[in-house]
């Protein structure tokens, strides 16, 4: 039997989900009460000690994130929290992860198979806290952590306050004299199956068990990055700041996986790098030192590595700035921007090794899982007839294998990306997003760019928060940055006349501004004549 308390400062919707409860849990579920505000429910949490709480987001008196915040510091069985609200807003997401939210859900959006899906899989969790012999270390990480990390390590972000900002809310803790990547291959015995659930379960344990080896040696982080491959970020001190004590927390992570997986683990080490924004730049030399170990070399750091020198790219391809590309192509919905960067590294296997070119494509792979919404479950129907589904390209021998794969991950996301565009919701969206685009120099309120495609504020406003990345004000200020971008590299106006043209309040506040989303000031750009780009988001 699972407790479940319902708060919501509408009456409705505490009925509408009494209700939902009701009709799809016959006997195994039993409401304990139903409250309009946190304040209200901290009794029934008292005498009913709830399993599971279901909470609206923004309520009078005490809104569900302060409750959260309350049950953490008083309670010492924690209840899980699936929080409800009307906005699709990150920043929410961001501090309920801070209170051991399980999951965050849209009203306007969720219906009774979402929530019975929600909840079935709480109450797996629950059962795994009851019964303390299931295997924890077989979980995988968090996803919204991981994802974090994914990203930094293949430049999502754009300057390093970002990086530590989402860090902070992570509750992450990036504080180094200085970083070392390494990217690592796990090597499966030959009647290994990367598909099966028991493989799935087996990447997860080695995953773990080489975090706490290298944990002996130095605070990291390993995020998951493909049922084969993974991503690894050293935080170096002053008194841990030498090759060879890498090397040998990495020997002991590889002799690890020999003795207790029977696996073999590669591993390629990046530049060391001062800076987090300096992460990438150092994982893509350590994906290109991995391409060079072989079963007789199972570690490998570019050459003049104490030198610092950056191991020499592929004359062929970069794999970071593939990513790049891939993830503003989704993220603007432009279909031949995908396809011709699909193309690009469909013509650079005819000279990579087929090991290299697997490995690149895992990591698009990767990417797209993150990037789409329910990415793996479209990539899942798109392989769904075929042996192994998409983790099939781990066994694939030949380029013209490849070629197919490849083919098949485009069709599957560009029939996706040109079904999101004709979604008569997400084309309002991207009509008010052409008219931002096409006004830029205006000062857009909500209200004004609703009235010029014919739909109310709020609407906008809530299919602005589902449909895209970027609240309303965050995409307008960051598409005005871009253009400052653009202006600045120009060189034919000064600040003040940029500040102006693009509607800032003054050149100070523009200059503010300016920096937070790029990482450095207008000044420096004018000096520098960096036109760098800025990722602004979907």
């Amino acid at each position: 039997m699972y407790k479940i308390l319902i708060i919501d400062d509408e009456s409705l919707a505490r009925i509408g989900l009494q209700t939902m409860l009701t009709t799809i849990y016959d006997s195994n579920v039993e409401i304990v009460g139903a409250a309009q505000n946190g304040k209200e429910a901290i009794s029934i949490i008292h005498t009913a000690q709830p399993d599971i709480i279901i909470t609206d987001i923004k309520m009078p008196v005490m809104d569900g994130l302060e409750l959260a915040k309350y049950v953490d510091e008083h309670f010492p069985q924690k209840p899980l929290f699936i929080f409800l609200t009307s906005y699709e807003d990150f920043n929410y997401a961001r501090k309920a992860l801070k209170y051991h939210a399980f999951d965050y859900l849209i009203k306007m959006e969720f219906n009774r198979d979402i929530l019975k899906d929600i909840l079935d899989r709480a109450f797996r969790e629950l059962d795994k806290k009851r019964n303390p012999s299931i295997d924890e270390t077989v979980l995988p990480p968090n996803v919204f952590i991981n994802r974090f990390y994914y990203f930094l390590l293949n430049g999502g972000y754009h300057s390093t306050e970002q990086i530590l900002e989402l860090a902070e809310s992570f509750g992450q803790d990036l504080t180094a004299d200085s970083f070392i990547t390494v990217s690592l291959k796990v090597q499966y015995p030959n009647n290994s199956e990367p598909a099966s659930n028991q493989q799935y379960r087996l990447y997860f344990s080695i995953l773990n068990s080489v975090k706490m080896a290298l944990e002996m040696h130095f605070k990291c982080y390993i995020t998951a990055y493909s049922h084969q491959l993974m991503g690894v970020i050293l935080m170096l001190t002053e008194e841990k700041n030498a090759p060879a004590l890498w090397k040998s927390a990495l020997l002991d992570a590889s002799l690890l996986c020999r003795q207790y997986f029977n696996v073999r683990l590669y591993s390629g080490i990046g530049k060391k790098v001062k800076t987090p924004m300096g992460i990438t730049h150092s994982f893509a030399t350590a994906q290109q030192a991995l391409i060079q170990a072989n079963d007789k070399n199972t570690i490998i750091m570019p050459a003049c590595f104490e030198a610092s020198q950056d191991v020499p790219p592929n004359k062929d391809i970069n794999i970071t700035d593939i990513n790049k590309t891939l993830i503003h192509a989704i993220e603007q919905d432009d279909i031949p921007l995908f396809h011709t960067t699909i193309e690009i590294l469909m013509s650079n296997i005819n000279t990579l090794g087929i090991e290299h070119s697997i490995n690149l494509i895992s990591c698009v792979i990767h990417l797209i899982i993150n990037c789409l919404e329910n990415g793996e479950k479209i990539l899942q129907e798109a392989f769904g007839d075929k042996e192994l589904n998409y983790p099939m390209l781990y066994s694939l021998k030949t380029r013209d294998a490849l070629y197919n794969y490849l083919k098949c991950v485009e069709k599957c996301v560009t029939d996706t990306i040109a079904n999101r565009i004709n979604n008569p919701k997400y084309k309002i969206v991207l009509d008010a997003k052409k008219y931002i685009q096409n006004h830029i120099y205006d000062k857009h309120t909500l209200n004004d760019v609703a009235k010029a495609i014919g739909v109310s504020p709020n609407y906008l406003s809530a299919l602005f928060k589902i449909y895209s990345q970027l609240g309303f004000t965050n995409y307008v200020t960051k598409l005005k940055i871009k253009t400052a971008q653009t202006l600045l590299a120009k060189g034919h106006l000064k600040i003040y006349q940029i500040s102006e043209q693009l509607g800032f309040d003054n050149p100070q506040y523009f200059s503010k501004v300016f920096k937070k989303y790029t990482g450095y000031s207008p000044s420096e750009t004018v000096y520098s004549g960096d036109g760098a780009d800025i990722n602004y988001g979907a």
